[in-house]
């Protein structure tokens, strides 16, 4: 609902919701409207929302709050309010690191197991600058523990990360041979810092970044428990309407657990031109890429993605937890910066910054191919849940991936491969939005059966065509059945088939794996590619899990039930 007059004008006395001091020259009207409604869709009493800030020339030009950082308690978003920042934190525990290397107190060329030797030796060195550039080969703590059963709302603490980290067997790839996106790394070079200091992480950061820039309200937050003034908390829109709470309890700091402010990050933002911390030959470090082994560039520097946007060069990082929402992103050439702090799954930091820059840039970038869909403000249509049941299966698509979709509570909820699943909300009778992630499906027609047997995948500007997956019938299925351990995760999954569907049993959950061809099946996050190995004459003796994050996890199967010992 749009917040009452008189509610608002009292709110905005003691929480402004729109209207701030700047330290710059203010936008035009015209253009400040424009970004006023990129977030007019949580500008509300009952809605999480946004803080933002643009600066040009290193000065803020616009400052601005929209919606609750606490719903329950109306208490709404202001530029001080602190944000769990996820991802951004890792710019912040990769310049600790440089500091600590311009200092000769380490070289990003030492073996990580020099500080810690409880990592794991798998046939050749891992180098603190491959932790720093995502080019480990290590497998990612969160897709680790998820396999390993726990979700992602249980405390989770740098020992529990170690101990699973202690007991991998195998690398993603060969350290520096390739990308990959890894928590785990950043968590390392958390407790490097520790080693390395004699502080932790989040004191070292304090006393050596966040003090000097004057960043009062910036902290890592070391134990989920400790009490913190004025933060957001973090929510996710409701299957009906509206919106829920999500739990956020990670105690690891290095990867994530920064809390925050647009005003903090607008100091940290000025450091990268004036380097009052650090120097300029460490700024230019941040923002230099890593080169694989093979010479090939990764486009990613210390904590920092470094890319373009439309014919733009912009260096920045996005962060995603829980219900949180983050993105900063600069344009050297343009002196420009955009930083958007969101505590809602629906709020798109990363794309809103992109609004952002299209509205402040307007005339300096190159056209885009063709309009970017927007899903943020788009109405539900009321629609029979007995409608969804013709929708209602797998669909393999063009680009070799699948998505699948099923019924919850008479709510229409989908996955792609590796995705988490997500609620799907009716735009029309055939089209069904996500906003969490900015994509449609379109079904087509039913045939005259009354089955729908394809239809459109639309995610951001990519169109791909679907086409549903036949049943596989059950008996091909049951040599699947059994039960399979994993001595890396130290767990046991059990695979059953009911009516035709494989189901797969880990510690805390069941989840329906779907048949893609031959013995690989496909699982929503953290499952990813499950391929069985089978032959006709022995059956299957185990699978291996692969996902973008973890690849090649081993399970072998096992008989528990043939393991009882007689008296």
């Amino acid at each position: 609902m749009r917040i009452p007059s008189l509610m608002l004008a009292l709110m905005l006395t003691a929480f402004p919701l729109a209207s701030f001091a700047q330290d710059g020259a203010a936008l035009p009207a015209a253009t400040e409207q424009q970004l006023d409604g990129l977030f007019a869709a949580w500008n509300h009493a009952d809605t999480p929302g946004a803080a933002v800030a643009v600066l040009r020339d290193g000065q803020v030009v616009y400052r601005k709050a929209f919606g609750m950082a606490d719903i329950e308690q109306g208490r709404a978003i202001t530029p001080t309010t602190r944000f769990h920042v996820a991802s951004l934190a890792k710019q912040f525990t990769a310049f600790s690191v440089l500091l600590l290397a311009q200092e000769g107190k380490l070289s990003l060329d030492d073996d990580v197991r020099q500080y810690l030797p409880e990592v794991p030796h798998f046939g050749q060195p891992i180098r603190i600058r491959h932790l720093l550039t995502h080019s480990s080969g290590l497998r990612d703590d969160l897709n680790l523990l998820a396999l390993a059963g726990w979700r992602m709302e249980d405390v989770i603490t740098a020992d529990d990360v170690m101990q699973l980290v202690r007991h991998q067997q195998a690398l993603n790839f060969a350290p520096g041979s390739d990308f990959a996106y890894n928590n785990t790394g950043y968590l390392l070079l958390g407790a490097i810092v520790q080693k390395v200091s004699g502080q932790s992480l989040a004191a070292f950061a304090k006393a050596r970044i966040f003090d000097p820039l004057g960043m009062r309200n910036t902290s890592f937050r070391e134990q989920y428990s400790a009490l913190v003034a004025g933060r957001a908390l973090s929510y996710q829109p409701a299957p009906d309407q509206g919106y829920e709470g999500v739990p956020l309890s990670f105690s690891t700091v290095g990867p994530t657990n920064l809390l925050t402010t647009i005003d903090g990050l607008a100091l940290w933002n000025r450091n990268f031109d004036d380097a009052r911390v650090g120097g300029k030959a460490l700024i230019a470090q941040m923002q230099t890429s890593a080169t694989l082994n093979d010479g090939n560039a990764t486009d990613y520097g210390g904590g920092l993605e470094l890319d373009a946007y439309r014919g733009v060069r912009k260096i920045g990082h996005s962060g995603s937890d829980a219900g949180f929402r983050s993105n900063i992103a600069r344009f050297p050439e343009q002196k420009l910066s955009i930083i958007v702090l969101g505590n809602g799954a629906d709020v798109q930091a990363a794309r809103l910054g992109q609004r952002i820059a299209d509205i402040v840039l307007e005339g300096q970038l190159k056209p885009l191919p063709q309009p970017v869909p927007d899903y943020s403000g788009s109405t539900r249509v009321a629609l029979d849940p007995a409608r969804l049941d013709a929708l209602l299966g797998s669909y393999r698509l063009e680009n070799g991936s699948a998505i699948t979709f099923r019924k919850e509570n008479g709510h229409l909820v989908g996955w792609t491969v590796g995705d988490d699943p997500m609620p799907f909300y009716p735009k029309s009778e055939r089209e069904f939005f996500s906003k969490l992630v900015n994509a449609s499906f379109r079904f087509d027609p039913p045939n005259a059966a009354g089955v729908v047997e394809s239809g459109t995948w639309l995610r951001n500007t990519r169109s791909v065509r679907g086409k549903r997956m036949a049943t596989v019938p059950e008996q091909e299925l049951s040599r699947l059945a059994g039960e399979y351990y994993s001595k890396e995760l130290q767990v046991l999954y059990t695979v059953r088939i009911q009516n035709g569907q494989p189901l797969l049993r880990h510690p805390r959950g069941e989840v329906a794996l779907v048949p893609l061809e031959g013995d690989r099946l496909v699982g929503p996050w953290p499952f990813g590619m499950v391929q069985f190995a089978c032959t006709p004459a022995k059956g299957c003796s185990g699978f291996t899990i692969n996902e973008d994050r973890a690849s090649n996890v081993q399970f072998n199967k096992v008989n528990l039930s043939a393991a009882v010992v007689a008296p």
